[in-house]
């Protein structure tokens, strides 16, 4: 059943609005369908009788305002968002809303119908201009590919906008008018007022851009970055003498860019990416372990020698990841992901730091880090990337599946091209290894406590514990490949 001919059965001077109506205008597929229609008595009685007719689930988003949402799953996968309109009318409803490119509306007609998009669950729509309410020239903006408050007053009514402004230019790569650049800058602190998961949402879709780093980057100058994550403020003038003029926080959105460019096209940089693929977190999740990784660099800087360092800014950084993400009302299972990765990013640059990577030191990486393995490779990556140039890391490309080479005596240059392709390299092996010897699965056990108890002689206890790490250990080596030749070596251990 078509959704728009429902809706207008259903219900009196019904509008296609906000991002549907939008993306529709650019000939851009859309999910999520977004309705307005004249305010009416029986408002929610209509709205459980559409939902009956397209086999759609209801319920409402905002009981107050008549906001509903429904889902529907068969014959095609739709949310239809309908409410009446604010104000009465479609004009002063348009009116009311956020970006003029999102306050347009297209009255629903005979004859117009929602087509099947490209993938599954989108839909296109061919919408004439000249069929469209536009009364805060959302066309014009449109056109120049402009995003433009409707009012001064938008980021005071509702602050989670002023990230909205740069989700959508992001989203659409459009520009932010100076309007919009003047309110985010006069209204920026209003962030923290609002409802943290809002925030979160915005913040998270911002971060699916391919080019989140630049809108990152720019959401900075305009003074609405440190206003979400005040944390992140003390960066930009910590380290400034090692990494110009930005510190740390230059660092920072550098090591967001390495993430965006890895996921551009994983596969030209991480070897054995097919098999990785499942085991690495959605990318936006894992730009945002970029952004909060160095988080604890400048309340742990500290001159050593003439040298500044950062000794334990990796395990207080997890600590105060984790009340950041706590405050954005994260996942539990999101912030367990982020925190173990970021209190962790250090050791694979300790390990490429050796001469040789021992099977020893790889399986207890491995043990210790378990699930968090790969995700943990993927943040070293970004970080090391970003000690070269774009350029230049185009160039090792070829190289970063080679076997890391020995290290010459008395090491490598600090920070040089030399010792950051080695890192890579390191982390590339590292990779390769734990899928081969299927680590992600915590590696198949050929006995278990129960054997050890068993054939020792001994009770429960520590020492079964350790004993199984040394037949772990003899497994990873490839000593013992078989449950026969396992328990012939347990027996050795009387």
């Amino acid at each position: 059943m078509d959704i728009l001919a429902a809706a207008s059965r259903n219900f009196d001077d019904v509008h296609l609005v906000g991002g549907a109506l939008r993306d529709s205008l650019l000939r851009r597929p859309f999910r999520d369908i977004d309705l307005a229609a004249a305010p009416a008595p029986d408002f929610s009685v209509r709205v459980r009788r559409l939902a009956k007719e397209l086999g759609a689930s209801c319920f409402p988003l905002d009981e107050e305002n008549q906001v509903w949402r429904l889902s529907r799953a068969r014959p095609s996968p739709a949310q239809v968002d309908i409410m009446p309109f604010a104000g009465g009318t479609a004009g002063s409803d348009l009116r009311r809303r956020d970006f003029t490119i999102n306050a347009m509306a297209l009255k629903l007609a005979p004859g117009m119908k929602l087509e099947a998009g490209p993938r599954p669950g989108e839909f296109v729509l061919r919408a004439r201009r000249s069929a469209v309410t536009d009364p805060c020239g959302g066309l014009k903006d449109l056109a120049a590919g402009r995003v433009r408050p409707v009012s001064g007053g938008v980021f005071r009514e509702d602050p989670v906008r002023l990230l909205r402004a740069f989700r959508l230019a992001a989203g659409l790569d459009f520009s932010l008018s100076p309007a919009a650049v003047r309110g985010i800058r006069a209204d920026a602190a209003l962030i923290a007022g609002t409802a943290q998961e809002r925030v979160r949402e915005e913040l998270m879709r911002l971060l699916e851009s391919p080019l989140s780093a630049k809108w990152l980057a720019m959401m900075h100058r305009h003074g609405l970055l440190c206003a979400v994550f005040p944390e992140l403020a003390p960066q930009e003038n910590c380290a400034v003498a090692y990494y110009g003029k930005g510190g740390v926080l230059k660092h920072t959105l550098r090591v967001v860019e390495r993430m965006d460019h890895l996921f551009m096209a994983p596969g030209r940089y991480l070897p054995e990416y097919q098999k990785a693929a499942p085991l690495i977190p959605e990318p936006r999740l894992m730009k945002l372990a970029a952004l909060l990784h160095d988080i604890a660099k400048p309340p742990k800087a500290a001159m050593v020698n003439g040298r500044l360092r950062f000794f334990g800014h990796e395990e207080h950084g997890a600590e105060m990841a984790e009340k950041v993400m706590e405050r954005l009302r994260f996942s539990r299972e999101e912030i367990r992901l982020v925190t173990r990765i970021i209190g962790a990013h250090l050791r694979p640059g300790n390990l490429a730091s050796n001469e040789t990577i021992s099977d020893r030191a790889m399986f207890r990486f491995f043990r210790d880090l378990g699930d968090f393995t790969v995700p943990l490779l993927t943040l070293s990556w970004a970080d090391h990337a970003s000690y070269v140039s774009g350029a230049r890391l185009a160039g090792m490309r070829r190289r970063l599946s080679e076997a890391p080479a020995p290290l010459p005596p008395g090491g490598l240059p600090y920070n040089s091209p030399r010792k950051t392709l080695r890192y890579m390299q390191s982390l590339g092996l590292l990779l390769k290894v734990y899928l081969k010897k299927n680590m992600q699965s915590g590696g198949k056990r050929l006995i278990d406590g129960n054997d050890v108890i068993k054939t020792l002689g001994i009770q429960e206890g520590p020492r079964v514990g350790e004993i199984l790490e040394k037949m772990g250990l003899l497994q990873f080596e490839g000593r013992v490949s078989t449950r026969e030749q396992a328990l012939k070596a347990l027996k050795g251990m009387k």
